[in-house]
Order: C-alpha cells, then structure tokens, then sequence
C-alpha cells in the first residue's frame, strides 16, 4: 500500500515589498512637509506672541521700576492738573434770646476771590498696568488735591453785615478769615471738584506712561502698542474687565514700523 503524500510545507513569510516601502517613505515626506509648512505659516503669529508676551512683562516692569526710583530720588508727586474758580465763604452769627423767644439779628460776613486747586497723584501709591492686543490699560492711583489752594489775593472781595442788635461784624470777618484756608482745602476733595479735573488728569498719566510705552518700543522693537487707557481705582472699571474693555483711548500712539 503506498503511503500518503506529505502535507507540502508553509511557504516563508516574504518581507514589505518595495511599492509598500515607496508608499511609507512618500506618507512621511507628506506629513514632514505639512509641519514645515505649518511651521512657516504659523511664524509670524508665533512671533507676535512671544513679542507681545515679552512686551507685557518689560513694559509693565520697566514703568514700575522707574516710579520707584521717581519716587524716591525727585518726589512722590505726579502734578496732574489745574483748576481756577471764583469761591463764596459766607459766615453767619445768629443770636437770640430766651430759647429763640427774642431775635436779635444775625451778622453776615463773606469772602469772595479767584482760588486756584491743584491736584496730583503719589507716585509710590500703588499701579496696575495690563498690555492687551496693543491696549494699554492703566489704573492709576487716585487723584489728590494739592494743599492749601492758592487764592489770588487781588481778587479778594469782603463783605459784612451786622445784624439790627448785633455790634461784631469786625469779630465775625476776622473769624471767617481765620478760617477760610481750611474751608477750601475741604472743597478741594469734594467729588464736583474731582470731576472738573479728571479728563485732564486722565490725560496727564496718559502721557507720563507714555514715555515708558515708547521707551520700550524702541528699544524691543515690538511696536505693539497703539493705545493708552486711563481709569482711576474710584471708577467702575477699575474692578469691571467688561466696563474697562468698552471704554476709548486717553491717548493714541502713533507707530511706525521701521
């Protein structure tokens, strides 16, 4: 009886031909060549971020550093602004007798002049500055007025009245007189005093932060800045993001790419 036939053997696993070889090296040079181009692409924004995230930090440290050294070497104070208004200080005495039973008069006296108020910030009170998409955002310390206002004394007018039983009109005007420098210095500080020179003052910081903005420009070569913002920490965008984003530029800067 003749034996059976052996089963023939596995053939040898063959190795990746060479279209499969091809189709892999083509598939990498297609991906290397996407991340270069993607790479080339994207540089210029990559770039702008490196340039803005470097700008935040040496702008806003910069300007920090040289309030310090202000305010320690040339004076805590930043003169911000003026104000020139004609003020009325009236004093008056009422006198009676027997619980209001009996009026005697009253004596007037009243100060009319010309009163200059200055106001300022102190350079060492505390700082923010936050750079945004070429937005400079500042909130600076509050303003404060300078004492004792100034009062032109050629322009002094005084007027005084006794009343029908009174006899100290001279006493009520030498007390007024006494008196009136610090009755202005409390009108100084009062908020319709503030209000009347806040856009001016906002102005003013404006341009004293200005020179670090340009400063630091010049000398990274960013020239991302374009505008300058303002707020003081009594208003509501000192605290609001939202209120601060909606609000118009100080101060434009004008700049030039070299």
């Amino acid at each position: 009886m003749a034996e059976p036939n052996p089963a023939p053997a596995s053939a040898p696993r063959r190795g990746p031909g060479c279209f499969t070889l091809l189709a892999l090296a083509f598939l990498v040079a297609v991906v290397m060549g996407g991340l270069v181009a993607w790479k080339v692409v994207d540089a210029g924004f990559g770039l702008k971020w490196l340039a803005e995230h470097f700008q935040k930090q040496t702008i806003t440290e910069s300007f920090r550093e040289n309030v310090k050294r202000i305010a320690s070497t040339q004076g805590d104070v930043l003169e911000l602004a003026t104000l020139d208004t004609e003020e009325t200080v009236t004093k008056y005495d009422t006198k009676t007798w027997f619980n209001d039973a009996v009026y005697l008069g009253t004596t007037v006296a009243e100060i009319r002049a010309m009163v200059v108020y200055r106001y300022h910030l102190k350079l060492s009170d505390e700082w923010k500055l936050t750079v945004e998409n070429g937005r400079c955002v500042v909130i600076a310390p509050a303003i404060r007025p300078s004492l004792p206002p100034a009062i032109r004394t050629e322009t002094v007018e005084k007027k005084s009245e006794a009343g029908w039983l009174r006899f100290n009109a001279a006493e009520n005007m030498a007390a007024l007189e006494k008196g009136l420098t610090s009755i202005l210095e409390n009108r100084a500080g009062v908020p319709g005093k503030i209000k009347h020179v806040r856009e001016a003052s906002r102005l003013s910081v404006a341009k004293f932060v200005q020179h670090w903005v340009l400063k630091e420009q010049k000398e990274h070569e960013q020239g991302g800045i374009r505008e300058i913002v303002v707020i003081f920490p009594d208003e509501q965008a000192a605290s609001n993001t939202a209120e601060a984003a909606k609000l118009p530029a100080t101060l434009n800067l004008e700049v030039r790419a070299d």
